[in-house]
């Protein structure tokens, strides 16, 4: 009889052991993808993130910026990594709910893919226009476009990109047609704007605010339901067009099979990093207003993007060489 007891004690000993020898997570550092260059407003709102969790987790969270194909590029890597809680990422429009309808080939499914964490922030878009295409404000530039289709030039952060489905966006709803010039990042297209080589544009108000506050370019409206504090001047969209909103989105996602208690530490981090007044002071200086969402809602979030900006797709025909 005591052998036995001794024996399935034994088992159950060794059963237990792979568990119990486990390193606490995280035992390294962990990789933050952040689809985009340095300096954006995905970029910025990827930093802000990483360094407020990482206390949290009790690690280092350290940035990777993996550029290229309007966030295709770090989207497939974070796919692909292993799902050990050692690889998250910022998951947007238009790697989540654009590029999926835009890009025939794209190696990963953002519903399939991807666990989610939760959502960050939403930052509205600004349209920005050459000072002599200002008369008249927003319903002038409209008018003006409408009476001269496929003359007036456009610029985005690239095709496919977050600005370039707002800015199409904007046109669906309008019925306007313009000439789209892609840049590689919104800084370029702002440059480019500056300089009179285009004759408008649209980027997120980390961009957009510091050229409009300097005279160089003319805020014509921004893409939130209602008027942003940091521009109380400038009309929102919808006072012309009732019911357009076209909002740039940032959460965190994991690989697909991540484990659920990784999962759940890693939401409980972005959640408090949206709680600490730093981060909100920083958010709020970006124009970025902070939506957290549970994984659940989030993934909700995302099904209902990914239908709607499809539709606009469609549509409109848009394609990464338009």
């Amino acid at each position: 009889m005591s052998n036995s007891i001794t024996r399935r004690a034994l088992t159950g000993t060794l059963l237990a052991t792979p568990a119990l020898a486990q390193a606490p997570w995280p035992r390294r550092p962990i990789s933050f993808i952040v689809p985009a260059a340095p300096g954006g407003a995905t970029d910025l709102l990827g930093r802000v993130m990483a360094q407020a969790m990482g206390p949290v987790l009790g690690g280092t969270v350290v940035v990777e910026n993996r550029s290229g194909a309007a966030g295709v590029v770090g989207t497939e890597a974070l796919a692909q990594a292993a799902p050990d809680g050692y690889s998250i990422g910022i998951g947007m429009i238009s790697t989540l709910a654009v590029n999926p309808h835009v890009y025939p080939r794209l190696r990963y499914d953002p519903m399939r893919d991807f666990a989610p964490v939760g959502l960050i922030a939403k930052v509205p878009m600004v349209l920005l226009v050459r000072p002599e295409l200002a008369a008249g404000g927003l319903r002038g530039f409209i008018q003006r476009v409408r009476e001269a289709p496929d003359t007036i030039t456009y610029g985005s952060a690239g095709a496919g990109s977050n600005v370039h489905i707002g800015m199409v966006g904007f046109l669906d709803a309008a019925g306007l047609k313009m000439v789209h010039v892609p840049y590689r990042g919104s800084g370029p297209m702002v440059l480019d704007l500056v300089a009179g080589n285009i004759q408008s544009g649209m980027t997120g108000t980390p961009t957009a605010l510091p050229v409009v506050r300097e005279g160089r370019v003319v805020a014509l409206g921004v893409t939130s339901p209602q008027r942003l504090p940091q521009l109380p001047d400038v009309p929102a969209i919808a006072e012309a067009i009732p019911g357009f909103e076209a909002m740039q989105w940032y959460g965190i996602v994991a690989p697909a099979r991540t484990p659920p208690e990784i999962l759940a530490r890693l939401q409980q981090a972005a959640a408090h990093a949206l709680q600490e007044p730093e981060v909100l002071a920083r958010l709020a200086d970006e124009g970025a207003i902070p939506e957290p969402m549970t994984p659940e809602g989030f993934r909700s979030f995302v099904a209902a993007e990914l239908a709607r900006w499809g539709e606009v797709v469609r549509r409109t025909g848009m394609r990464p060489e338009n």
